[in-house]
Protein backbone atom coordinates (compact mmCIF):
# COMPACT_ATOMS: atom_id res chain seq x y z
CA UNK A 1 0.00 0.00 0.00
CA UNK A 2 1.53 3.40 -0.83
CA UNK A 3 1.72 6.57 1.76
CA UNK A 4 -0.89 7.95 0.47
CA UNK A 5 -3.62 4.93 0.93
CA UNK A 6 -1.73 4.42 4.09
CA UNK A 7 -2.40 7.75 5.33
CA UNK A 8 -6.03 8.29 4.03
CA UNK A 9 -7.04 4.52 5.73
CA UNK A 10 -6.18 5.85 9.25
CA UNK A 11 -7.42 8.78 8.51
CA UNK A 12 -10.98 7.30 7.80
CA UNK A 13 -10.35 5.35 10.28
CA UNK A 14 -11.24 8.92 12.69
CA UNK A 15 -14.63 8.41 11.45
CA UNK A 16 -17.22 6.67 13.03
CA UNK A 17 -19.19 4.85 10.58
CA UNK A 18 -22.40 3.03 10.79
CA UNK A 19 -22.15 -0.94 10.74
CA UNK A 20 -24.63 -2.56 8.51
CA UNK A 21 -25.51 -5.66 6.59
CA UNK A 22 -26.57 -5.42 3.23
CA UNK A 23 -28.42 -8.14 1.72
CA UNK A 24 -30.05 -9.86 -1.21
CA UNK A 25 -31.99 -12.67 -2.41
CA UNK A 26 -31.40 -14.09 -5.45
CA UNK A 27 -32.36 -17.42 -7.29
CA UNK A 28 -33.98 -18.78 -3.49
CA UNK A 29 -30.29 -18.25 -2.40
CA UNK A 30 -29.38 -15.42 1.16
CA UNK A 31 -26.48 -13.07 -0.14
CA UNK A 32 -25.14 -10.07 2.43
CA UNK A 33 -22.14 -8.62 3.31
CA UNK A 34 -20.96 -5.88 6.38
CA UNK A 35 -21.14 -2.35 4.76
CA UNK A 36 -19.65 0.57 6.99
CA UNK A 37 -20.12 2.81 3.93
CA UNK A 38 -23.56 3.66 4.39
CA UNK A 39 -25.80 7.40 5.02
CA UNK A 40 -29.22 8.92 4.36
CA UNK A 41 -29.48 10.84 1.24
CA UNK A 42 -32.98 11.70 0.87
CA UNK A 43 -36.06 12.37 2.56
CA UNK A 44 -38.23 13.11 -0.47
CA UNK A 45 -37.99 10.24 -1.95
CA UNK A 46 -36.40 8.39 1.30
CA UNK A 47 -33.15 7.28 -0.42
CA UNK A 48 -30.11 5.74 1.17
CA UNK A 49 -26.26 5.70 0.16
CA UNK A 50 -23.79 2.96 0.07
CA UNK A 51 -20.68 2.01 -1.37
CA UNK A 52 -19.96 -2.30 -2.23
CA UNK A 53 -16.30 -3.56 -2.62
CA UNK A 54 -16.18 -4.74 -6.24
CA UNK A 55 -14.54 -7.55 -5.29
CA UNK A 56 -17.29 -9.41 -4.07
CA UNK A 57 -20.00 -10.83 -5.61
CA UNK A 58 -22.83 -8.51 -3.89
CA UNK A 59 -22.38 -5.77 -6.26
CA UNK A 60 -23.44 -8.41 -9.31
CA UNK A 61 -26.14 -9.72 -7.36
CA UNK A 62 -28.25 -6.54 -6.90
CA UNK A 63 -27.11 -5.35 -10.23
CA UNK A 64 -29.46 -8.45 -11.60
CA UNK A 65 -32.34 -8.14 -8.75
CA UNK A 66 -32.45 -4.35 -8.06
CA UNK A 67 -33.48 -5.11 -4.63
CA UNK A 68 -32.14 -5.23 -0.84
CA UNK A 69 -32.27 -5.23 2.34
CA UNK A 70 -30.23 -2.65 4.67
CA UNK A 71 -30.09 -4.35 8.18
CA UNK A 72 -28.30 -1.46 10.48
CA UNK A 73 -26.76 -3.67 13.21
CA UNK A 74 -27.17 -3.43 17.14
CA UNK A 75 -24.86 -3.00 19.76
CA UNK A 76 -24.77 -6.35 20.29
CA UNK A 77 -24.24 -7.75 17.04
CA UNK A 78 -20.03 -7.07 16.59
CA UNK A 79 -19.53 -10.96 15.39
CA UNK A 80 -22.71 -11.03 13.20
CA UNK A 81 -21.06 -8.14 11.56
CA UNK A 82 -17.29 -10.12 11.90
CA UNK A 83 -19.07 -12.88 9.86
CA UNK A 84 -20.79 -11.19 7.15
CA UNK A 85 -17.29 -9.52 6.29
CA UNK A 86 -15.10 -12.82 6.69
CA UNK A 87 -14.81 -13.44 2.70
CA UNK A 88 -13.93 -16.92 3.33
CA UNK A 89 -17.47 -18.49 4.44
CA UNK A 90 -19.13 -20.40 2.70
CA UNK A 91 -22.62 -19.71 4.19
CA UNK A 92 -22.67 -16.67 6.52
CA UNK A 93 -25.90 -16.86 7.20
CA UNK A 94 -25.38 -20.37 8.72
CA UNK A 95 -26.26 -20.03 12.47
CA UNK A 96 -27.77 -16.32 12.07
CA UNK A 97 -31.32 -15.50 13.06
CA UNK A 98 -33.07 -14.17 10.00
CA UNK A 99 -36.39 -14.24 7.96
CA UNK A 100 -37.88 -12.67 4.77
CA UNK A 101 -38.85 -9.75 4.70
CA UNK A 102 -40.63 -9.26 1.05
CA UNK A 103 -38.07 -11.63 -0.25
CA UNK A 104 -35.38 -10.77 0.88
CA UNK A 105 -33.30 -11.77 3.99
CA UNK A 106 -33.61 -9.52 7.03
CA UNK A 107 -31.76 -10.47 9.55
CA UNK A 108 -33.44 -10.77 13.42
CA UNK A 109 -31.99 -8.51 16.46
CA UNK A 110 -30.96 -5.53 14.30
CA UNK A 111 -31.47 -1.51 15.09
CA UNK A 112 -33.40 -1.08 11.70
CA UNK A 113 -34.40 -2.08 8.20
CA UNK A 114 -34.87 -0.35 4.89
CA UNK A 115 -35.88 -2.46 2.14
CA UNK A 116 -34.78 -0.81 -1.06
CA UNK A 117 -36.53 -1.78 -4.06
CA UNK A 118 -35.10 0.38 -6.86
CA UNK A 119 -31.27 0.84 -7.08
CA UNK A 120 -28.82 2.67 -9.37
CA UNK A 121 -25.14 1.22 -9.29
CA UNK A 122 -22.64 4.47 -10.14
CA UNK A 123 -18.55 2.91 -10.29
CA UNK A 124 -17.02 4.64 -7.18
CA UNK A 125 -12.95 3.43 -7.58
CA UNK A 126 -12.49 0.33 -6.18
CA UNK A 127 -16.12 -0.04 -4.78
CA UNK A 128 -19.65 0.70 -6.29
CA UNK A 129 -22.06 3.27 -5.16
CA UNK A 130 -25.42 2.56 -4.67
CA UNK A 131 -28.22 4.59 -4.51
CA UNK A 132 -31.33 2.70 -3.23
CA UNK A 133 -34.85 3.88 -2.76
CA UNK A 134 -36.21 2.95 0.76
CA UNK A 135 -39.31 1.31 0.28
CA UNK A 136 -40.24 0.42 3.66
CA UNK A 137 -38.08 1.46 6.89
CA UNK A 138 -38.43 0.15 10.06
CA UNK A 139 -36.84 0.71 14.10
CA UNK A 140 -36.31 -1.20 16.90
CA UNK A 141 -35.04 -0.47 20.34
CA UNK A 142 -31.53 -1.26 20.30
CA UNK A 143 -28.78 1.14 20.35
CA UNK A 144 -26.62 0.97 16.85
CA UNK A 145 -23.41 -0.82 16.67
CA UNK A 146 -20.41 1.79 15.03
CA UNK A 147 -17.00 1.28 13.81
CA UNK A 148 -14.31 3.61 14.82
CA UNK A 149 -10.79 3.73 14.57
CA UNK A 150 -11.30 -0.32 13.65
CA UNK A 151 -12.99 -1.04 16.80
CA UNK A 152 -16.87 -1.54 17.31
CA UNK A 153 -18.86 0.51 19.70
CA UNK A 154 -22.04 1.93 20.26
CA UNK A 155 -23.84 4.54 18.45
CA UNK A 156 -26.91 4.97 21.45
CA UNK A 157 -23.91 6.72 23.97
CA UNK A 158 -24.86 10.51 23.63
CA UNK A 159 -23.13 13.75 24.52
CA UNK A 160 -24.66 16.03 26.48
CA UNK A 161 -23.69 20.28 25.64
CA UNK A 162 -24.32 22.98 27.86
Amino acid sequence: MDELAAAFREAMSRVSAPVTIVTTMQDGVPHGTTVSAFASLSVHPPMVLLALDNRGSLVGRIRQTGRLLVNVLAEDQAETAIRFATPALPDRFEGVDWTQDHGLPRLSGAAAWLRCEHVVLEPGGDHTVLLATVATAESAEHGGLTYYRRQFGSADRAISLP
